[in-house]
């Protein structure tokens, strides 16, 4: 997925993908903007210069002044414009680059035109090297705009040179021009690139920073349920059989208070085997071996399994499956998902209530399945973020407020075996589980 995001056009050195060239855009538009306004300020300082300098040289030019002097105030108005420019617009930046440079190139073709001093046959292919040189470097173009400017400039000149204003001398300039046309298209060509790998380095590094932060809160999280859903109950237990043990509690005493710990020690056993399931697909260790499984089977067993629970509780467990019906599935990740889901039900169906589980085939090869039951349901607000996994809400699933790791596990190992799952509750009427699994 992170290759396919950061994808480019090697040519004109545009991301593939929408977002991540925005992304890229925003990340420059405060270096591009500041590298704007140096040049619209150097350019207007050069101007200003210069008009000082040929009134020295020529005595009072005119022509020099009017044209120095007005691309100077025009320069002055276009800079202040910039400041007008919001992150959101980054677009405007570019587009105010190709802007000026093509003002100032055409400034200094008129100045040319217009000025009929025979030492003046190389200021403008001296003058379009430089412009070439700042578009190409300090400017902040991005390259498919420099290349255009540039290549506008030096086709103008060709033109221009041949067929308007014709000078042996400045046609000589061709060759150099051209000279400094390539080193510009290379040396921004190169500075672009340079910029897009600067960007994806930065990205990719702090998405590893990210996932490091996400997993050490994840850590926490979990040595915090290991302490309090794993250590409570058997603290419990170890209490209770040394009250027993020392003749403290009689035989009737010791059986009501081992009841209650019977469903703790149940969820507790369920949360171990869910945090070494987890534990070992983090750290990739989980291999995935897709075979035939007897679905019917497979939920038979699990109704034995929770038939203490189901009982306990008196809850009704009711199913209406497809016969033989078998999906291609990984069996261990598949258990899991269903005994989670399952662990779930049983936790929030009231007692008398009931549990449904039915199945319904489907014309593309894939099984529907379905967990009905009768508890209280789940408010909207929770339901929209039942499979995300937020770092910050994670809970055991002995948790009386929730399932936490266990529905991660859920999403997780259903996609690892090319289903789907999905939600429906309503409060007070109970919670609908959707599992779509394939069965070819």
């Amino acid at each position: 997925m992170s290759k396919k995001l950061y994808q480019y056009n090697l040519l004109f050195l545009r991301f593939k993908n929408p977002e991540t060239e925005k992304k890229f855009n925003l990340s420059c538009f405060k270096e591009d903007l500041n590298s704007l306004r140096f040049v619209i300020v150097l350019g207007t300082a050069l101007s200003i210069i210069f008009i000082f300098v040929d009134v020295m040289r020529y005595e009072l030019d005119m022509i020099s002044i009017a044209f120095r002097g007005g691309m100077a105030l025009i320069l002055i108005i276009l800079g202040g414009l910039t400041f007008l420019f919001k992150k959101e617009k980054y677009q405007l930046t570019q587009y105010m680059s190709i802007l000026i440079a093509l003002f100032v190139s055409a400034v200094f073709f008129l100045h040319y035109h217009f000025n009929k001093d025979p030492a003046f046959d190389i200021f403008l292919s001296n003058i379009l090297m430089v412009l070439i040189f700042i578009v190409s470097t300090i400017m902040g173009m991005r390259f498919r705009y420099a290349i255009l400017v540039n290549s506008i400039n030096f086709a103008a000149y060709i033109l221009y040179i041949e067929n308007i204003n014709y000078s042996a001398i400045a046609e000589r300039q061709i060759s150099q021009l051209f000279v400094i046309y390539m080193v510009g298209i290379l040396a921004s060509y190169i500075l672009d690139r340079q910029k897009m790998t600067s960007f994806i380095n930065k990205n990719e590094l702090d998405l590893e920073v990210q996932k490091v932060d996400e997993l050490n809160s994840v850590k926490n999280k979990l040595f915090s349920i290991i302490s309090h859903d794993l250590r409570g109950p058997i603290v419990s237990l170890k209490g209770i059989l040394g009250l027993y043990k020392k003749g403290a509690v009689s035989e009737d005493e010791f059986k009501q208070l081992t009841h209650n710990l019977e469903e703790d020690l149940n969820n507790s056993s369920n949360l171990l085997d869910n945090l070494l399931a987890w534990s070992k697909s983090q750290l990739q260790g989980l291999e995935i071996k897709k075979s035939k499984v007897n679905l019917k089977e497979e939920l038979i067993s699990l109704k034995n399994l929770f038939s203490s629970q189901l009982k306990a509780k008196g809850i009704t467990l009711k199913m209406d499956l497809v016969n033989h019906e078998e999906i291609v599935a990984d069996k261990e990740t598949i258990q899991i998902v269903f005994r989670n889901i399952l662990s779930n039900a049983i936790k929030f169906t009231p007692l008398g209530g009931e549990i449904s589980i039915e199945s319904k085939n489907t014309n593309r090869g894939m099984i529907d399945l379905f967990f009905m039951d009768s508890g209280i349901g789940m408010p909207p607000e929770k339901l929209n973020q039942l499979f995300e996994i937020n770092k910050n809400t994670l809970i055991g699933t002995s948790s009386a407020n929730g399932a936490g790791i266990g529905l991660m596990l859920v999403k997780e190992f259903i996609e690892l075996n090319n289903g789907e799952v999905s939600v429906e509750s309503t409060m007070g009427k109970g919670t609908t589980f959707k599992i779509t699994l394939p069965t070819d």
